[in-house]
């Protein structure tokens, strides 16, 4: 018993010693990419709380992806993968240059930041409204089986530059938000990402950068029809015309989340009023939870907007205090902001 004793005690103090240390510092210290502020310490104390209140089984965890955990601004990866696609068909195809998405496409290309384009891509001023974003994403690659959709765009995520940051695009994601979510796996949090993003677009880039595997992202769905080879044991899926509803916006997230998880959610991070579904359906569980939005506010390391799109919703503050969202301004909490490791 007494060497026992003699050989945890060697082994406390050899872990004390590496955590007392400067430069290890960051190993030993949780999400360090966080600024020690009262959000951070209401993160580790709900992870806390979880492991003493929470089944394991029961602690699920949802992520919005575009703006939360990866930079969407100006564009976001669905967009970069449907200009990349429309641009490779009137490419081989130049009578498609008269149609508005293929000019749109040209544009961006040019200068993701367009206004001529981005802010044209729904129109509010007619109802119903035209979605540009829809039709460039599903005219992008309409007829392609929808693995190559997913190869093609991780090609293009992972070899094309920011023009601003000079980051690879794929690389854009946030180094605190993936620190979060190394943490919360590690707390035997089961992770999952809902957008609103097209599905195979998430799948491009997630299970390399998050290390989630596909039945734990969950996108927008185009609609695709199954074609059987079975001289070649293999089934293709053909992308076609238009977006499977539900989106996976608002309250359809809660929709998506209900039908392809079966629970509800403890822990809900997003970045903008369409996630106030999920972040709804996580307050009406019976075990503690928290949710929470990321407010881009800060221009200088990255972008400033409002954490909505299209018209304004100027009660969006009013939500968070009645419901008692936390609010997660970048510029503050915030340490460091694009991915380092």
């Amino acid at each position: 018993m007494k060497n026992n004793n003699c050989y945890l005690l060697t082994i406390f103090a050899a872990l004390l010693f590496c955590c007392l240390l400067p430069n290890d510092k960051a190993s030993c210290e949780p999400i360090p990419s966080w600024n020690d502020t009262p959000i951070k310490k209401s993160i580790l104390d709900f992870v806390d709380t979880a492991k003493k209140k929470i089944p394991v089984e029961d602690r699920i965890a949802v992520f919005d992806l575009d703006g939360t955990i990866a930079c969407e601004a100006p564009l976001w990866f669905e967009m970069y993968a449907a200009i990349d696609g429309l641009n490779q068909k009137s490419a081989k195809n130049p009578e498609l240059s008269h149609y508005t998405e293929y000019k749109y496409a040209k544009k961006l290309e040019a200068n993701p930041a367009d206004t001529s384009v981005v802010n044209n891509l729904v129109n509010f001023t007619k109802a119903p409204y035209y979605n540009y974003i829809d039709s460039m994403v599903w005219k992008a690659y309409e007829g392609v089986d929808h693995e190559t959709y997913v190869h093609s765009a991780r090609s293009y995520l992972t070899t094309t530059k920011d023009k601003k940051y000079n980051i690879i695009l794929a690389n854009m994601f946030y180094q605190p938000m993936l620190e979060l979510i190394r943490y919360l796996k590690q707390n035997k949090f089961t992770v999952y990402i809902v957008s609103g993003s097209i599905q195979g677009v998430i799948w491009s880039v997630c299970p390399q950068i998050i290390n989630l595997d596909r039945a734990h992202l969950i996108g927008t769905r185009q609609i695709l029809r199954p074609v059987y080879k079975q001289s070649d044991h293999e089934t293709l899926f053909i992308i076609h015309k238009g977006i499977s509803s539900p989106l996976n916006n608002k309250d359809e997230k809660s929709i998506n989340i209900y039908s392809k998880i079966g629970k509800k959610p403890v822990f809900a991070f997003g970045n903008t009023n369409g996630d106030f579904g999920m972040f709804h359906l996580t307050a009406t569980n019976k075990y503690p939870n928290i949710a929470l939005l990321l407010n881009h506010d800060d221009s200088v390391r990255e972008y400033a907007y409002p954490p909505y799109h299209g018209d304004s919703v100027p009660a969006w503050r009013d939500s968070l205090s009645v419901n008692k969202w936390k609010l997660v301004n970048m510029a503050q909490e915030f340490k460091t902001v694009w991915k380092t490791k």
